[in-house]
């Protein structure tokens, strides 16, 4: 027979610790900054082919061509979606990288003796 977890002491809190974050400092709001540029790059990606669908519909009741343009506005906002997640992450990732650190120079000048 096996006796309840409970009894070890693995996993337990000390009193007032219940609603607290775990320790690891700012981890924690990196991770919830991350989760609210992805959920960013969600947002604007259904709203650019919504926007994009509705002008369609709208040229559509014009011009009496009913699926075309509602089709043409939703992967056009679709790909216009795409491109604004695509230029925040990979355009400025490559550029970050391209970029010299000012950190690289200050310790050059620190090793140099003159």
């Amino acid at each position: 027979m096996s006796q309840p977890a409970s009894g070890s002491g693995a996993g337990k809190r000390g009193p007032g610790m219940a609603g607290r974050p775990p320790a690891g400092g700012p981890r924690g709001s990196e991770s919830a900054s991350q989760l609210g540029e992805v959920a960013g790059f969600g947002l604007t990606m259904a709203l650019a082919t919504a926007l994009f669908a509705w002008l369609g519909s709208l040229l559509d009741g014009r011009l009496h061509t009913e699926p075309l343009f509602v089709l043409v506005g939703a992967f056009g906002g679709f790909g216009a979606g795409f491109y604004s997640m695509y230029s925040r992450l990979v355009l400025r990732a490559r550029k970050s990288e391209s970029e010299p650190r000012a950190d690289d120079g200050d310790e050059a000048a620190a090793d140099d003796p003159d």
